[in-house]
């Protein structure tokens, strides 16, 4: 299992989904920097009690990588088979776009990613346990959900997820289904970009359908080759038929059986993808075809479907998982291996049988068909097994220099290709050499340049290798890399090798001259530079195909001919209803696995087997689910097919296989059964068995057997529990320690009945069961922390696993005399003062040995130095006493000090005395009395005969009354009494009203009406 306790802190940190530092205008993918999808690993239980199936417990890692950047622009040195510990600045979690294969880059700038769900790691469902928490389970069940993490947050088996190439901000792009169904659980195969249309190609697995999405997620139609693709080459139709969508809730569905996985029929399953010239390029699972059709000016689909070739099937179940096209125009593949469905999701998918295959256009049919050299050139892929370790992706970045930093002229140089247990080689000494540079068991991503095809670079010893996850690998893991994507910066590339676009949509390419040589060279050839002319043209094919007998060699065609296959002649076209595949005409039937024109040709007793028609031992063939044939790896018993041995055959020489048959090893001069060997290389004989410590034989006690089989050195228990023979009474009940009294039918009355811990797990001192990778160095505690790091690693403060530095250490000094304070020993061992530091820029030692500022220099004369330490003119000498400096720099007399204020109301006077203040002058016509108010002056005496009125103003003086006939009005003037009505109204006795109408003082100051 893949356990990322080192990655969770990083993975929280990119993915918020995702976080806001994300959010900021980044480039998520620069130039020569790989896109890298993969399994995000599971996580089995640490520790769990005896009796306990680990395998229920165990769940996909959420926080695991399901895509990573990587950055391959600085490699460090020229390859040599070295671990490189490429960045890898961002990583998508399967928390926030689940389990994905398929990955591709629009033309944005920066680009934006796009990846798609996938079932070739696996469909993981769960369903509530006895407690009501998820339990994993393999056959479906009332309440079975599919496992979190497999898909997605609110999304499912058709889900498109969008990687914004300047925010690393996750969206699902697109949910694809068909005709409203959605896809239910086969999910999507590869992605292709097409930047002349700006639309994005898709395979659906489930309905074999390849859909065209427009940039906003829009479904702008769907291709069929089921019917459309076979029905422009005469073939017979295969139509998808709506079956019921999985049902995971039915015991019909099996998590380890691909073919209750609602997979399209072979012949219309599609998986690869690549847009090239004007044609979209698809691999179909049926006999390994590559076929192509033509895209108009719109992306649209044209109705010229054709064969290109038909590759050689590897030694196992294979589809061809990604096409790509180099700049020279040859075309590039790569096979995945079919997944497993392993319970324990650790081995995904059958190991050590994905090539990588390259092919070339050799020739141009009449009507301007492509006409593919018949055998593929084939790149070696790890160390391990037949150097066929791929996993189906790959893509084209730059080469390197002599040190192995990119060189950006030359663009499309270097071949990546995804692998799984890439540096771990069967040969001893290799093995060696490849541990100074690097672990053994990698996972991840194997570069080299294209020009290092087999043999030139068999096994591989000049590549890169580059490791998908951050701690050490699980040893056991297969099939964890899904594909990859190359962001390239290029001029349009060279189109050598192939032909010109169409001239109208639709319609194939003309003919067009022989191409050029291939660039290949004889085995043991030196490696041919990036660009370098071409050695020599294609000849015969370095490999031989699995399982098919090396023949006759074909007839030469010339480049406008083509070979009908059978009679071995050339013709000048292939007619209805013959069929063209790359140089050949086939008859229909030619095409059925074993025939002429299939893409297998078993030798007597082995039988083609699956849609990649590899070859198999027919001793090994049996039945699966609907009746299909299947190839048994391991050993086939009564019809079941177990985990298979290792592959030793008598003689061989091959590192860990003895000269002894399978499950033989040598022991005293002959072959014994492995289980019956003791530590001390003893064959015990028949009726016993290695003891316990495994230094004795002992006798074999016979006990009830269960169904279940047992790791050797182990049988199992009535209990269902596999134990130690000594530890097993004659009922078959597993005691705790050896049974050492003669009577063996129960337990020793202080020992205790036990429950064995499952496999891969050990007991400790509390009775759990702890995880072998968990269990600490001296084998007493169970770790559930981060996981523990291989020898000669810790962790850092992330918690990843890293190498620790090793510092040179000293010699110890023996019998060093003691130095006094101030002194230290040399290494010659005597005392000597310990020299002292120089102190920084802008500072001198002191006395007391310390650092300080230096001391700054002296101000200008006439200047003095502030406390902030600026220089300022210099203060003036000081006045004579009594006088003080005036505000234009003289000295004048000290004037007297003021006195203290006085209080309110008082003034000061001139002699500093405090008297109440004199008031203020009066308003005019006033003037201030004794008492110091102001008052109205008294005005002065009228003339004689003149008399004040009350206006103040001096009037002829009248006697007291008036004379008869008159009255004194307000003014003091007596004026005629006219009597009523007149200008006065009587009021009442005595009383007169106001006069009516407006009034004038006349001259005499009487009133006269107006």
């Amino acid at each position: 299992m893949w356990l990322a306790a080192g990655l969770s802190a990083v993975l929280g940190c990119l993915l918020s989904e995702n976080t806001s530092a994300q959010q900021a205008s980044v480039a998520v993918i620069a130039p020569g920097n790989a896109a890298v999808t993969g399994f995000s690993g599971a996580m089995p239980p640490a520790q769990i009690a005896p009796g306990d199936d680990p395998d229920r417990l165990t769940f996909l890692d959420l926080k695991g990588p399901s895509l990573r950047i990587v950055d391959l622009k600085h490699m460090g040195s020229p390859p040599a088979a070295q671990l490189v510990g490429a960045p890898k600045p961002f990583t998508f979690s399967a928390a926030a776009i689940g389990q994905v294969f398929g990955v591709a880059l629009d033309d944005a700038e920066p680009p934006n990613l796009y990846v798609a769900a996938s079932s070739a790691y696996g469909l993981p469902i769960v369903a509530p346990g006895p407690d009501g928490q998820p339990s994993h389970i393999r056959v479906g069940a009332p309440g079975a959900t599919f496992m979190r993490g497999l898909w997605g947050p609110q999304a499912g088996p058709g889900s498109i997820w969008k990687i914004h190439g300047a925010t690393a901000r996750v969206s699902l792009f697109a949910s694809v289904a068909t005709n409203g169904r959605a896809n239910s659980g086969a999910a999507l195969g590869g992605l292709a970009f097409d930047p002349d249309s700006k639309t994005l190609f898709v395979a659906d697995r489930e309905t074999g359908l390849i859909h065209r999405l427009a940039l906003n997620g829009a479904d702008l139609g769907s291709y069929d080759h089921g019917v459309t693709g076979r029905a422009a080459q005469g073939l017979p139709p295969a139509p998808w038929y709506a079956q019921q969508p999985i049902d995971i809730t039915s015991p019909q569905f099996d998590s380890a059986d691909r073919a209750t996985w609602n997979i399209a029929a072979p012949e219309r399953r599609i998986f690869g993808l690549a847009v090239h010239q004007r044609r979209l390029y698809y691999a179909v699972a049926d006999s390994l075809q590559i076929w192509s059709v033509g895209l108009k000016a719109d992306g649209s689909f044209g109705d010229d479907a054709v064969i290109e070739l038909a590759a050689p099937p590897s030694t196992g179940p294979t589809e061809i998982s990604k096409i790509a096209f180099d700049d020279q125009g040859r075309m590039f593949l790569a096979e995945r291996p079919a997944p497993t469905g392993a319970f324990d999701l650790e081995a995904l998918a059958v190991p050590a049988i994905g090539p990588v295959l390259r092919y070339a256009v050799v020739g141009a049919a009449p009507g301007g068909r492509r006409v593919w050299q018949d055998e593929p050139d084939e790149y070696a892929i790890g160390f391990a097994e037949s150097l066929r370790n791929g996993n189906g992706g790959l893509d084209f970045g730059y080469a390197y220099d002599r040190v192995g930093e990119i060189d950006r002229s030359s663009c499309g140089g270097f071949l990546w290709s995804t692998g799984e247990d890439l540096r771990n080689s069967p040969d001893a000494a290799l093995a060696v050499r490849l541990s100074q540079t690097g672990a053994p068991h990698v996972h991840g991503l194997q570069g080299e340049g294209v020009w290092q095809d087999r043999p030139r670079n068999q096994p591989p010893l000049e590549s890169y290798f580059i490791s998908y996850i951050d701690q050490s690998a699980d040893d056991a893991a297969r099939g964890t890399l899904g594909d990859v994507a190359i962001e390239r910066a290029c001029a349009p590339p060279t189109r050598a090798g192939l032909l010109a676009p169409p001239a109208s949509p639709g319609v194939l390419p003309p003919a067009a001259p022989a191409p050029p040589p291939i660039a290949s060279g004889p085995a043991g050839s030196p490696p041919a530079p990036p660009g370098a002319p071409p050695a020599k043209p294609p000849g015969p094919p370095p490999l031989t195909p699995p399982g098919k007998p090396p023949g006759p060699p074909p007839i030469a065609c010339n480049p406008d001919q083509v070979r009908r296959v059978g009679a071995g002649t050339c013709e000048p076209s292939c007619q209805r209803p013959d069929i063209q595949i790359g140089g050949k005409c086939c008859v229909v039937g030619e095409l059925a696995p074993g025939g002429a024109c299939s893409n297998s040709a078993c030798p007597a007793g082995e039988t083609p087997i699956g849609p990649s028609n590899f070859c198999c031992n027919g001793n090994q063939v049996y039945t699966v689910t609907g009746g299909a044939q299947a190839c048994c790896s391991g050993p086939l018993v009564n019809g079941r097919c177990l985990p298979p041995t290792p592959n030793c055959q008598p003689g061989s020489s091959s590192a860990g296989c003895p000269d002894c048959a399978v499950g033989y090893v040598p022991a005293g001069g002959s072959c014994c059964l492995a289980s019956k060997v003791t530590s001390t290389g003893m064959c015990c004989p028949a009726g016993e068995a290695p003891g316990p410590d495994m230094k004795a034989c002992q006798p074999i006690f016979h006990v009830p057997v269960g169904p279940l089989c047992c790791a050797s050195g182990l049988i199992p228990t009535a209990s269902g529990a596999c134990c130690s023979p000594a530890n097993v009474t004659t009922t078959g009940v597993c005691c705790s320690k050896p049974i050492t009294s003669a009577d063996r039918s129960e337990c020793p009355k202080s020992t205790e009945v036990i429950t064995a811990c499952a496999a891969g797990y050990t007991r400790m001192a509390d009775g759990t069961c702890c995880n072998n990778r968990y269990v600490s160095s001296g084998g007493r505690e169970c770790i559930v922390g981060p996981r523990p790091c291989a020898p000669g690693e810790t962790h850092d403060r992330q918690g990843a696993c890293v190498l620790i530095p090793i510092a040179p250490i000293p010699p110890p000094a023996i019998n060093a005399p003691a130095c006094p304070p101030g002194a230290a020993l040399t290494r010659e061992g005597a005392c000597a003062p310990i020299p002292t530091r120089a102190c920084p820029p802008g500072e001198t030692r002191t006395r007391e040995g310390k650092c300080a500022p230096n001391a700054p220099p002296a101000c200008p004369p006439g200047e003095t130095r502030t406390r902030e330490g600026k220089c300022l003119p210099a203060a003036p000498p000081a006045c004579p006493p009594g006088e003080t400096r005036t505000r234009q720099g003289k000295c004048a007399p000290i004037a007297p000090a003021a006195p203290a204020e006085c209080p309110p109301g008082e003034t000061q006077t001139r002699e500093g005395k405090c008297l109440p203040a004199a008031p203020a002058a009066c308003p005019p016509g006033e003037m201030r009395t004794g008492e110091g108010k102001c008052a109205p002056v008294a005005p002065g005496g009228c003339p004689p005969g003149f008399a004040r009125n009350i206006r103040g103003m001096c009037a002829p003086a009248r006697p007291f009354g008036c004379p008869p006939g008159s009255f004194r009005n307000r003014f003091g003037v007596c004026v005629p009494f006219r009597g009523f009505p007149g200008l006065f109204r009587q009021v009442g006795p005595g009383e007169f009203a106001p006069p009516r109408g407006t009034f004038v003082p006349g001259q005499g100051g009487e009133m006269l009406r107006q």
